[in-house]
């Protein structure tokens, strides 16, 4: 009777050490991810009066990032493609396609892993001419 409890009582022991190792295998570790850089020109809903249409997008620097993703989108009818460009620094700079509206955001991307996080909130403006 001793016995079987001695052995009942080492495979347990055993039992909650394969559990263990096997939790040890399977354990997600959390990166964290990049913060969206905080837009700063043009401001949201920016009448723009002015032609030629050269447009300087900036944002505050993401610490921790070391290159950002900028989209640029035109409305004549329906959103579309005007630019998708990667930048090493906050700003970049573009001739905009027409009296309309326009929007843009941007990502940041981590220098410790490379990988992106979120996009910014879209942010609109409009060319009168």
């Amino acid at each position: 009777m001793k016995r079987r409890i001695f052995l009942l009582s080492i495979s347990i022991i055993l039992l909650n050490l394969a559990f263990s190792a096997e939790a040890q295998v399977h354990r997600v570790i959390k990166v964290e991810q990049i913060a969206p850089p905080e837009l700063i020109a043009p401001i949201p809903g920016a009448k723009i009066n002015m032609f030629p249409r050269t447009t300087v997008f900036e944002w505050k620097h993401v610490e921790g990032a070391n290159k950002y993703e900028i989209v640029v989108e035109y409305n004549d009818g329906k959103w579309k493609l005007l630019k998708n460009a990667t930048t090493n620094v906050t700003s970049y700079t573009l001739n905009f396609v027409g009296k309309q509206q326009g929007r843009w955001r941007v990502k940041s991307f981590s220098k410790a892993t490379g990988k992106p996080g979120p996009y910014s909130e879209w942010r609109e403006f409009e060319y009168l001419k």
